[in-house]
């Protein structure tokens, strides 16, 4: 094909004005544009595909079959146009990031913050992976996953903060007797701060549950298995799981983002930068524990 038979984007994108609105003025206003200009386009286009594409009368226009065919084709190149600029824009940010987020989190607002990111960035593909803390960090060590939103605790220097909280004991308990505890499996957090705070204070435990999955713990809790200490905002998630009384206060902790490294550059930073903003949407207000 010779350069008279080029296809021109303007071209294009004035036959679809007027394809859409099937009148020449409104193609023009729409375009911004004068009316001549998209006649013009359109009898060029026609001219280097040497067909009728629109049949105009002084009271109507109308499209031909072909013209009808170039209404699909025309968005199609265009689009391919659209597309390839935006790849080899650098200011366009894009690449996929593997997110590591622990259990907990899914029960929040994060997933919602996550679909912002999308909409700001959508060349930007996040694959979740989810996890307890502590399985969560090494994957981070060793390259598994490229971003952090999960637990550590007070005196971890590693990571920024977005907010910070203590536990809840949440289940029945009869106190005098041995705690039955409801756990994940080592290296939780939430299962070594359980354990250090009820050594310090001296009451008796067993492990009468252990899981991988939160959703089985806070099943085994309302099954009355045992106690379990976890983030005081599912209490909001969920009613129906009652608190234990008689426990000590469990130490805060801090829930952050964090890389791989201290620099975070390019869809990474983006990623943590847009749940740094919104980390005050995350998470339900927490109810006050009772005293």
């Amino acid at each position: 094909m010779d350069d008279a038979r080029d296809l021109d984007p303007q071209q294009l994108r004035s036959f679809l004005a007027v394809a859409e609105t099937l009148h020449f003025t409104s193609a023009a206003r729409r375009l911004g544009i004068v009316q001549s200009t998209v006649s013009q386009h359109v009898s060029r286009l026609e001219q280097a595909v040497n067909r009728t594409l629109l049949v105009r009368s002084t009271k109507q226009v109308t499209l031909t079959q072909d013209g009808h065919m170039m209404i699909a084709l025309a968005r199609d190149i265009l689009s391919a146009q659209d597309r390839a600029l935006t790849w080899f824009d650098r200011s366009v940010i894009r690449g996929y990031i593997r997110l590591g987020i622990s259990e907990d989190l899914t029960m929040t607002r994060l997933p919602e913050i996550l679909g912002i990111f999308r909409e700001k960035y959508p060349k930007v593909d996040v694959h979740l992976r989810v996890g307890l803390s502590g399985s969560l960090q090494n994957d981070l060590d060793n390259g598994s996953v490229d971003l952090l939103c999960t637990k550590r605790r007070i005196g971890d220097a590693r990571g920024t903060t977005i907010w910070r909280e203590p536990l809840t004991w949440f289940g029945n308990w009869e106190p005098g007797t041995a705690l039955p505890l409801v756990v994940f499996p080592e290296p939780a957090i939430t299962r070594l701060i359980a354990l250090e705070c009820l050594n310090a204070a001296e009451i008796p435990w067993y492990v009468a549950f252990t899981s991988e999955n939160l959703t089985a713990l806070l099943a085994a809790v309302r099954a009355g298995y045992g106690v379990t200490a976890q983030s005081s905002f599912l209490r909001q998630y969920d009613r129906s799981l009652p608190v234990a009384e008689g426990l000590p206060e469990t130490p805060e902790v801090d829930f952050i983002v964090i890389g791989k490294t201290e620099t975070l550059e390019g869809p990474v930073k983006a990623l943590a930068d847009t749940i740094a903003a919104h980390s005050r949407q995350i998470t339900p207000r927490v109810a006050r524990r009772k005293a």
